[in-house]
């Protein structure tokens, strides 16, 4: 029989991580910290004042939103080569409340996607492939991304079902009196 290989918390740890193994919100919260950190994000003066689509009522209430939605954006092309600001539109899109109508599908605003690709790209993290529409992730930014990925994997618990061992059923031996009831059943119902 074949087996198939699964990679565990071990291997992982070993060899290093991806981002796709990583809970996403995790690897988010800590990407966002890092672009917060290294300081070559510059926040727009009218952060504080715009919403992130034409739908919502409010802007969002977190001050480092930019960030988080830059870590975000960074994880989405990682993960889905060739995205560009259309398709982030439709990702960060949801339902605009109408009152009483149906709600209805409606994209993100396009500006800030646009301006957080552009700092991606800047900072060389994403970029542009000549005769292919959308963005791709670089080497630098796939080896950054990966970095802070094996940093969280080492700090998360490992899970119990990687330690468990499978045992093998064990058969009971059956006792003396059970095994001839039965026989003694059938030959009850013979006479």
């Amino acid at each position: 029989p074949t087996q198939i290989h699964r990679r565990t918390a071990m291997d992982v740890k070993a060899r290093g991580a991806t981002v796709k193994d990583v809970p996403a919100d995790l690897f988010i919260k800590a990407l966002a910290a890092h672009l917060k950190g290294t300081a070559q994000m510059e926040v727009p003066d009218y952060a504080e004042f715009i919403k992130t689509a034409r739908f919502k009522e409010l802007g969002p209430y977190d001050p480092d939103w930019y960030f988080v939605r830059a870590a975000s954006i960074a994880r989405k092309v990682y993960l889905f080569q060739g995205v560009g600001v259309g398709g982030l539109a439709k990702v960060y899109g949801g339902g605009a409340r109408r009152g009483t109508r149906r709600n209805r599908f409606m994209t993100a605003a396009r500006g800030v996607l646009r301006l957080i690709l552009k700092q991606l790209g800047e900072m060389k993290l994403i970029a542009k492939k000549k005769g292919k529409k959308g963005r791709f992730i670089t080497s630098k930014g796939q080896k950054t991304l990966d970095v802070i990925a094996s940093q969280l994997v080492t700090k998360l618990p490992r899970a119990d079902f990687y330690d468990a061992k499978a045992q093998e059923p064990k058969e009971e031996p059956m006792e003396e009196g059970e095994g001839e009831a039965e026989e003694g059943e059938g030959e009850q119902a013979e006479e």
